[in-house]
C-alpha cells in the first residue's frame, strides 16, 4: 500500500516544482520532503524524479504515480460529495462543450453561482471527440456536442440547432476561387464546421477529403475572427460566436444559397445518475433554445 502521507507530499512537490515551497506548504522541513520521496521510490522500486540542479522532471514512473494521485483525489472528492447528500444547490458541476458554446454558457453559469454560492461550475472547452472521451472517462459529467453518437451507455438529448456561418473580411470575393486564394483560419472545430458548409454550397469544387489552404490556426475562440477582420482568411463558426465578436464592422457573413444548421445535443452516461444540481444546468440549456 502506498503511504497516503508520502503521496500527498509527492503531489504537492509536483504542483510547486520546489522542495522548499513544498516543505513550507506542508509545515515540514526540506529534508523531510526528500525523505518522503525516497520512501516512495523504495516502495515502488523506481526513481520518481530526474534532478538537475535545483529543478527536476518526472520520470515515467513519476508520471504514472502523479496520475494515480489525481485519480485518488477525484475519487475522494466524489466520496465526500456522496456522503454529504445530494443538494440541488451545492456541489461541483463538470461540463464539457465547444468553445463557441462555452462563450454562451459560461456567463450564465456564473449567474447560477451568484444565485447559489455553494454551487461550483467547471467548463472544459473542447472539440466533439474530446468531449466524448471526457464523458466516457468521467472527467466531465455532462457534455454538449454537435455530433450524433449511437452508444448504448450514453444518453443523448437534442437541445436545438445553431446556424453555421462562413465569415469573411469585408468586401471579400466569396467565390470558391476567392476563398481558396484567401485561405482558411482553422480552429479546433474548424474542419468539422467547414466540411458541412463547403459541401452544401461548393459541391462542384469541394469534397470531404480535400485539403483547403490554411493561412492560420488558433485554438482561442475569442481570437478566431481577429485574422479574418484583418483580411488574412475566412472561417466557419456558429452564428452565436460570430455575434459575440466586438468588431462586427470588420467582418461579413457570406450570403450562401444553402443554409446549414448544426444540431446541438446534451450527452451524459445512461447508468451514472447525475446529482440533483445538474437539473439547474439542464433547465438553463433548454432555456437557451426555448
Amino acid at each position: 500500500m502506498i503511504n497516503p502521507v508520502f503521496l500527498r507530499t509527492f503531489m504537492s512537490l509536483v504542483k510547486t516544482k520546489h522542495f522548499t515551497r513544498t516543505a513550507e506548504s506542508l509545515n515540514m522541513t526540506q529534508p523531510g520532503v526528500s525523505q518522503h520521496i525516497k520512501k516512495l521510490e523504495e516502495r515502488l522500486g523506481k526513481s520518481l524524479l530526474h534532478r538537475h540542479g535545483k529543478t527536476f522532471e518526472l520520470t515515467p514512473a513519476g508520471e504514472r504515480l502523479y496520475q494515480f494521485g489525481l485519480q485518488q483525489a477525484e475519487a475522494e472528492a466524489e466520496l465526500i460529495s456522496a456522503m454529504v447528500g445530494d443538494d440541488q444547490y451545492a456541489g461541483e458541476c463538470k461540463i464539457a462543450c465547444s468553445g463557441s458554446m462555452a462563450m454562451q454558457l459560461y456567463p450564465r453559469l456564473l449567474g447560477l453561482q451568484q444565485q447559489y454560492p455553494r454551487l461550483s461550475c467547471s467548463v472544459e472547452a473542447a472539440p466533439n471527440g474530446v468531449i466524448l472521451e471526457r464523458i466516457r472517462s468521467n472527467q466531465s459529467d455532462m457534455g454538449i456536442m454537435t455530433q450524433l453518437i449511437v452508444e448504448q451507455k450514453l444518453t443523448q438529448q437534442k437541445l436545438g440547432e445553431d446556424a453555421l456561418c462562413l465569415v469573411v473580411p469585408v468586401g471579400c470575393d466569396t467565390s470558391w476561387e476567392g476563398l481558396m486564394q484567401l485561405g482558411f483560419i482553422d480552429h479546433p472545430d474548424g474542419h468539422h464546421y467547414a466540411t458541412q458548409v463547403l459541401e452544401a454550397n461548393f459541391s462542384d469544387h469541394y469534397h470531404r477529403r480535400q485539403k483547403i489552404p490554411v493561412s492560420s490556426y488558433i485554438n482561442q475562440l475569442s481570437q478566431i475572427l481577429l485574422p479574418v477582420s484583418q483580411g488574412l482568411g475566412f472561417t466557419v463558426l456558429p452564428k452565436s460566436s460570430v455575434e459575440a465578436f466586438p468588431y462586427p464592422q470588420l467582418i461579413e457573413r457570406a450570403s450562401l444559397p444553402t443554409s446549414v444548421n448544426e444540431t446541438v445535443y446534451l450527452i451524459y452516461k445512461k447508468h451514472r445518475p447525475l446529482p440533483a444540481r445538474y437539473g439547474l444546468i439542464k433547465d438553463l440549456l433548454l432555456g437557451l433554445w426555448a
